[in-house]
C-alpha cells in the first residue's frame, strides 16, 4: 500500500503522459515505474501491457483488472504552405474545447513541440460565421507552433505527417481541497487505481489468480481489449474507468456521477448491460463495508467491458467502476483522490470475496 504523497505523485505523472491512441508508450513507462514490484510484467504489439500478480498459483479463476492507458489527442493530417498544421482528432473531442488551446505535437526527433489550436479570428469572420457562434467544423481548426511555411515545420521544427498530438496541460493538485487538475484522467486516474489495487493485494492469498490490463486504443474503440482478453482469458473482470461526472448541469434527482461520493457502477451503457448478478454482489458489498458508491443508468458511453463481456466462449461476467472526471474528453479535467481511494477501497474488497463458487453464480 503506497502512502497518499505516493500516490499522488503518481497520479500527476500518468496524467501529465504523452499518450493518444496508438501512441501509449510513454504512459506505459510510467506505469512500468510504479508497478515493476508487483508482478511478471509482458507487452504486446498493440502496447497491451500485462501485469501477471506475484503470488498467481495457477488452478484458480482468473480476474482481469482492466484499465485503459491512452486518451484522446490528434493526429496531424497535413502540413499546410503557411506553415499551420492541418489535424484529425483521436477519439471524441467537442469543437467548443478546442479554440485557443495549448498542445504538444511530437516531431521527428521525439521531441514535444508546444502550439496552439487556432482558427479564424473573429475579426476576420463573417456576418454568418458570427451568427452560427464562430466555431468552425474540426477541418477549419489548424495547429500553430509558429512555424512561417511549410518548409519552416519540415525542416526547422521536424513535423510530419502523422504525428501525435495531445494537450499541453500540466497536472495540478489542490490538496486542501482534495482536486486534482489535469488531462487524461478518463482513464488514467483508472490505471493509478488498478496500480494501487494490486499493491493492496501484494502478499495477500487470494481465491483468484489476478492480472492486471492496461489496454490500448480505448477511445477508438477498444481496440488494445479486443487482443488482451483473449491473452489473458478471464474468468471475471473488473474495469476500471474515468467517466464522466454530471453534477454540475444535471438535474438533481437525476445525479448519478458525482464528485467526491465515490465510483459510479453503471448498470448499462450504449455498449453493454454489465452483469446483473455480479454488479448488485459489489454495490451490497459496499454497502456491508461502508464504503461509498453510488450507481448509473448511462444512456451514452461505453468501455472495454463490452469487449471483454462478449469475447470468450461462455462469456465473462464485468463491472465498471467509474471514478468520476468533470468535462472529460477535453483539455482540462476534475477529479479528486477521495473518489480515487474509495474505487480502489471497493476493488480490493471485491477481489478478495469473489471465491470460485460465487462466481460460478454469477
Amino acid at each position: 500500500m503506497s502512502t497518499k504523497a505516493e500516490n499522488l505523485r503518481m497520479i500527476r505523472e500518468l496524467s501529465d503522459a504523452f499518450g493518444p491512441s496508438g501512441f501509449e508508450d510513454d504512459v506505459l513507462e510510467v506505469i512500468r515505474k510504479w508497478s515493476s514490484d508487483l508482478g511478471d510484467i509482458e507487452e504486446d504489439h498493440l502496447r497491451n501491457l500485462y501485469i501477471h500478480r506475484r503470488g498467481n498459483t495457477g488452478g484458480k479463476p482468473v480476474l482481469m483488472l482492466d484499465a485503459h492507458s491512452d486518451e484522446v489527442g490528434f493526429m496531424i493530417h497535413s502540413i499546410k504552405p503557411n506553415g499551420t498544421l492541418r489535424f484529425v482528432t483521436i477519439g471524441g473531442w467537442s469543437r467548443n474545447a478546442l479554440a485557443s488551446a495549448d498542445v504538444l505535437v511530437r516531431n521527428a526527433l521525439g521531441e514535444y513541440i508546444p502550439g496552439i489550436i487556432a482558427a479564424k479570428p473573429v475579426h476576420f469572420q463573417t456576418a454568418a460565421e458570427k451568427a452560427s457562434g464562430g466555431v468552425p467544423e474540426i477541418s477549419g481548426f489548424v495547429i500553430d507552433v509558429g512555424a512561417t511555411s511549410a518548409e519552416d515545420a519540415v525542416n526547422n521544427y521536424h513535423i510530419r505527417i502523422g504525428e501525435p498530438v495531445v494537450p499541453a496541460t500540466r497536472c495540478r493538485i489542490d490538496e486542501a481541497h482534495d482536486v486534482i487538475f489535469g488531462k487524461a484522467f478518463d482513464c488514467r486516474i483508472g490505471v493509478a487505481a488498478l496500480i494501487e489495487t494490486l499493491r493492496r493485494l501484494d502478499g495477500v492469498e487470494l481465491p483468484v489468480d489476478v492480472v492486471g490490463v492496461f489496454s490500448s486504443q480505448e477511445e477508438v474503440g477498444e481496440r488494445g481489449c479486443k487482443a488482451s482478453v483473449h491473452h489473458a482469458k478471464p474468468d471475471i473482470a473488473f474495469v476500471f474507468e474515468g467517466c464522466p461526472a454530471d453534477d454540475t448541469f444535471t438535474e438533481p434527482y437525476a445525479i448519478q456521477t458525482a464528485l467526491k461520493k465515490g465510483p459510479m457502477f453503471r448498470f448499462m451503457d450504449v455498449s453493454v448491460i454489465c452483469s446483473p448478478r455480479y454488479q448488485r454482489f459489489v454495490l451490497d458489498l459496499a454497502e456491508r463495508k461502508q464504503l461509498p458508491v453510488q450507481a448509473s443508468v448511462r444512456e451514452g458511453g461505453g468501455n472495454d467491458a463490452a469487449i471483454i463481456n462478449g469475447a470468450l466462449e461462455f462469456g465473462t461476467p464485468v463491472v465498471v467502476a467509474g471514478v468520476p472526471v468533470r468535462y472529460i474528453h477535453s483539455m482540462n479535467c476534475i477529479t479528486s483522490y477521495a473518489d480515487f481511494d474509495s474505487t480502489v477501497q471497493v476493488a480490493v474488497e471485491t477481489v478478495k470475496a469473489l471465491t470460485p463458487e460465487i462466481i460460478r453464480g454469477f
